[in-house]
């Protein structure tokens, strides 16, 4: 084959990372091969990609997929194009908008119990409490007496919804785990950003072949990554201990990729010790 595909393929990467407990019920992935096609249509967009699921406290479990619509690089940085979206859906069969969470709702989601799952109702409300900065005190003028620290504001309550709480894990999980073969993307005379024509991965079963957003595999803290190498199948899988739940593979015999992330989307904040 060419360069490793970009689209990959929902169903032939849950093959490859079945093996991990990335496995679907039987009705959800027959409806998967169905609604993935549709919703791409429908879109307009160039694919429609299962990005994942999410575990709830209730069972009653998030799907959740990605409208994939091409990258461009501009200045150095990959800026994304019209379409590409978050979706959720709770059958594999009808997929509902996710909006995106911006810096604010972000930080506010943060806020949330780290430890705390979530429950599988889209209308599920948290409450959070924000602590205001304290204001700076007014100078004072030499010789006087600088007057009592200024009292700190009380805190303000916020309303989050389940559904914010889930993008804004989708944005850190994606931060810490979107990987791909180290070299494999450059841009085309368009700008585009695509995959490299004839390009393969040359050491697949070592993590110094592998880029994240946040550098070379081969250089991350220790603990953080792992790689198992399968020499008769030559396919290299691997996971993040960051966020456990999040598998990767490559194939060197197909030259494909994929990535899918199956957990309840808390961070492992024991990462160092493991």
């Amino acid at each position: 084959m060419g360069a490793a595909s970009m689209h990959q393929n929902p169903l032939l990467t849950l093959d490859a990372l079945a093996p991990c407990g990335v496995v679907l019920p039987t009705e959800a992935r027959a409806a998967l091969d169905t609604s993935l096609t549709l919703k791409a249509r429908e879109l307009g967009v160039q694919a429609f990609l299962l990005w994942g699921k999410f575990t709830t406290s209730s069972g009653r479990d998030y799907y959740v997929a990605r409208a994939y619509n091409g990258t461009k690089r501009v200045d150095g940085k990959v800026i994304v194009n019209p379409g590409n979206k978050f979706y959720y859906s709770l059958d594999c069969a009808e997929w509902l908008d996710l909006e995106p969470v911006d810096g604010k709702l972000g930080e506010l989601c943060g806020l949330i119990d780290g430890k705390r799952w979530l429950t599988g109702d889209p209308a599920h409300e948290y409450t959070v409490m924000e602590q205001p900065p304290t204001p700076d005190p007014d100078p004072v003028p030499d010789g006087d007496e600088p007057p009592p620290p200024p009292a700190a504001p009380d805190p303000v309550e916020h309303k989050l919804t389940e559904l914010q709480r889930m993008a804004a894990m989708i944005d850190g999980i994606n931060a810490q785990t979107a990987c791909a073969p180290d070299g494999m993307y450059v841009t085309d005379a368009a700008g585009n950003y695509v995959a490299k024509p004839g390009f393969f991965v040359r050491y697949p079963d070592q993590l110094s072949s592998y880029v994240a957003p946040t550098g070379n595999l081969g250089k991350a803290a220790p603990g953080t990554w792992g790689l198992v190498w399968d020499s008769v199948k030559r396919v290299a899988t691997l996971r993040s201990f960051a966020y456990p739940g999040f598998f990767a593979y490559y194939s060197a015999n197909t030259n494909t990729i994929g990535n899918l992330y199956f957990g309840n989307g808390l961070r492992n904040e024991e990462v160092g010790f493991v």
